[in-house]
């Protein structure tokens, strides 16, 4: 089951790129200990492994897909605690030749 934060990544993200694939994984629990999350009010929901497989990508360079994302998910990062998000956007003709999430 979806938590709050991760089940709003995937709207808007479905929302945003209508992908062909979309993996979320919470990966926070390996993260709760870190020196960084300390007196975070976050620690369930704070680091996130993203594939997006989308059109929405297409003659765009890595950064700039990332920059969509980020874009996308401004709020979840700025205000909600989010505090690592890792990428892997690619198009479907790219996926067809390296079908593997991160």
């Amino acid at each position: 089951m979806s938590k709050p934060i991760e089940q709003a990544i995937k709207t808007k993200i479905t929302g945003a790129f209508q992908p062909v694939h979309l993996a979320v994984k919470n990966d926070s629990s390996k993260h709760a200990h870190h020196a960084g999350l300390r007196g975070a009010t976050n620690v369930t929901e704070s680091h996130f492994r993203l594939t997006i497989v989308s059109d929405a990508f297409a003659g765009k360079a890595l950064p700039a897909r990332h920059r969509m994302v980020y874009t996308l998910l401004d709020e979840e990062i700025k205000e909600k605690g989010v505090h690592a998000v890792q990428l892997k956007t690619k198009t479907p003709t790219e996926w067809e030749k390296d079908p593997k999430d991160l």
